[in-house]
């Protein structure tokens, strides 16, 4: 694994439905990060499809050998693709899920397990959750993938370290809600609070993927970032407008903060395991 890592965060306005126009929206973004000579490009949540589906889940549903995708495969063998999608399994189940291509092949995919039905959100009425949280080996280092909702889960991020990840990518359809004192959406507030903390408590790197745009009046603040391990913001897109991020992270820093910060080595598995089965097993009594 080299030493440092040459990363493109597209942050798009994904159109809504339309595979197609989407698809040639990533063309032109990847032959960018190839320019920049990227070795990863991360897009958002649903980057091919757009967020607010609902119904029309079922027409945009792709099986992953799907040749619609023959392209990005083909763009592969240049440079490692992250993309989201809806993915229509063996079994006719439809998931919300973000997998990478690299040199023409499926190296990681995850199924997003934590799935918003609430307020705005009716993810479990067209998805199926995805049932497991791992980290992947993979030519350019061993990465753990998360969807959006995952993120507010912090056990998520736990697994993933402790599973062997340096870099945490987290691709988000993140709307903007309330207002804070500074003007700044809420939630805004809170998302980078959460990815700030994410990447102290697991000692990686966190690279958040974020779109933009509007659907059904309901506006995507974008702000995608990429964390250090110690909960600095390293480089930051701005809100509410497409931008290609193009950084590099030094991943001798990570060897050098989860030396000096023992927090995945402390951890207490047994305990963990104990508490676990104790509340499972309370709440299965109500």
């Amino acid at each position: 694994m080299a030493e440092t890592l040459k990363l493109t965060i597209a942050q798009q306005n994904c159109v809504l439905g339309e595979l197609e126009k989407n698809l040639e929206k990533h063309y032109q973004a990847i032959e960018e990060a190839i320019e920049h000579k990227s070795k990863l490009i991360v897009f958002p949540e649903l980057s091919l499809t757009g967020y607010f589906l609902r119904d029309a889940v079922v027409e945009v549903a792709l099986h992953i050998d799907d040749a619609k995708l023959n392209h990005l495969r083909d763009l592969s063998q240049h440079i490692a693709i992250d993309v989201g999608l809806v993915e229509l399994s063996d079994k006719y189940e439809f998931f919300n899920t973000q997998v990478i291509f690299y040199q023409g092949e499926l190296i990681a995919r995850h199924r997003k397990v934590y799935l918003p039905t609430y307020s705005l959100f009716e993810e479990k009425r067209y998805f199926s959750s995805g049932t497991r949280i791992r980290a992947f080996d993979t030519p350019i280092g061993k990465l753990g993938l998360l969807i959006c909702e995952d993120m507010w889960h912090p056990t998520s991020g736990l697994i993933l370290a402790h599973d062997g990840a340096s870099i945490i990518i987290v691709s988000a359809a993140g709307v903007a809600r309330g207002v804070s004192e500074d003007d700044k959406p809420q939630n805004v507030r809170v998302w980078e609070t959460l990815n700030r903390s994410m990447a102290v408590f697991t000692t990686s790197f966190i690279v958040f993927a974020n779109r933009v745009g509007v659907e059904d009046g309901v506006p995507f603040w974008g702000g995608s970032e990429i964390i250090h391990p110690s909960g600095k913001s390293l480089i930051q897109a701005p809100y509410f407008k497409e931008f290609n991020l193009h950084s590099e992270i030094d991943l001798l820093e990570l060897k050098h903060a989860r030396v000096n910060t023992q927090l995945l080595k402390e951890e207490n598995f047994d305990l963990l395991l104990y508490e676990f089965k104790r509340i499972a097993e309370q709440n299965r009594q109500y």
